[in-house]
């Protein structure tokens, strides 16, 4: 397994595209709201192989993604930027969640940022010194849900409900106190399911303080995705969505005119998003395509795709074309970076 710095590479190519498409496209301050961050130690039992094809982040090609990488990264792809980022954990079986947690708030105190912590399903007790860790809400996943031995990961996109892996006391200790809570939304229909449409609303309603954040835009990797799901989750007031590893110029369109963008965050998903590839929709279906070939991934090892730009790359592009089809505005697109995901963080820290 290689790490990061041999297999990260930063072409000519690559800086032109920044150059000429992101220089002045782009704000001078930029927060990340999706960086997952873990060392190898953090894993406390082998991934069996069945799992690699699952979760990106199980076949990366490299084997963490500490702090020092995530700086590496970004002054490498924004030079000029200054680029920080809400940090968590890797919300896997396999982790450690406590190591991970305990790393997050230890870099967030340490470089003045701040973390969102990995619950499991189960959480019955809110970490001591919540806030002084740096934490501003939580990541739960629905990976973490458990099921008994033997586990039936394939359950992930059948009959899991948000209730399965989002306890109770994540949501009200969320509600008093204004926080924010990043769902990844289980179930192979995303938001075309009933279930998690039904599920978004009840928390919405229900715990009107909580910041809620749909990762990937609910999963909304393709048009059909978010085309008429959207209807149903926009007039929910305490909704946002990140646009980690989203670069469908569709899903963005909408997102801008029905949703709005003062409720869009810029996420990328590093570590996943400083592979080079691209998301593609081929028949309302979602798939990556890498230039590398990935369990998880089409490629070929016979294809030339030497001339892939990186995935968070190709999420900036995909804001900027649909910023112009809807003439976003340069203080809107600016707030989409950066001050959108500022004034939540300022909500929280204020109180």
């Amino acid at each position: 397994m290689k790490k990061l710095e041999q297999y990260f590479g930063y072409t000519e190519e690559d800086l032109r595209i920044f150059k000429d498409e992101f220089m002045e496209f782009l704000p001078e301050r930029i927060i990340d709201s999706h960086v997952h961050l873990w060392n190898k130690e953090f894993f406390k039992s082998s991934i069996p192989a069945e799992r690699l094809d699952q979760n990106p982040f199980l076949d990366l090609g490299f084997e963490a993604f500490s702090f020092e990488d995530f700086k590496t990264i970004k002054d490498k792809l924004f030079p000029t930027k200054e680029y920080n980022g809400i940090f968590f954990g890797l919300p896997l079986k396999e982790m450690d969640l406590d190591k991970n947690n305990d790393y997050i708030q230890n870099i967030c105190k340490a470089n003045n940022t701040y973390g969102l912590y990995v619950p499991d399903s189960n959480l019955k007790k809110i970490p001591a010194d919540f806030f002084a860790k740096r934490f501003i809400g939580f990541k739960p996943y629905p990976d973490l849900v458990e099921y008994g031995a033997p586990k039936d990961f394939s359950k992930l996109d059948i009959d899991v409900s948000i209730f399965d892996f989002v306890s109770r006391n994540v949501l009200e200790f969320s509600e008093e106190y204004g926080l924010i809570l990043l769902l990844h939304i289980p179930g192979k229909d995303r938001l075309n399911d009933k279930r998690n449409i039904e599920e978004i609303r009840t928390i919405g309603t229900k715990y009107p303080n909580i910041k809620i954040i749909l990762a990937h835009a609910g999963r909304s990797y393709c048009y059909e995705d978010i085309r008429e799901s959207i209807n149903y989750i926009k007039d929910i007031k305490n909704l946002y969505v990140d646009t980690a590893m989203i670069n469908n110029v569709l899903v963005l369109k909408v997102l801008l005119e029905e949703l709005g963008p003062d409720r869009i965050l810029y996420g990328s998903d590093f570590a996943v998003a400083a592979l080079r590839g691209k998301n593609v929709d081929i028949n309302n279906k979602h798939y990556f395509v890498t230039d590398t070939p990935k369990n998880w991934s089409l490629s070929s090892s016979y294809m030339k795709l030497e001339s892939f730009t990186f995935f968070v790359y190709e999420i900036i592009r995909a804001i900027k074309r649909a910023s112009c089809f809807t003439s976003t505005d340069k203080e809107k697109i600016n707030n989409i970076f950066y001050g959108n995901i500022k004034r939540l963080i300022d909500n929280i820290t204020a109180s």
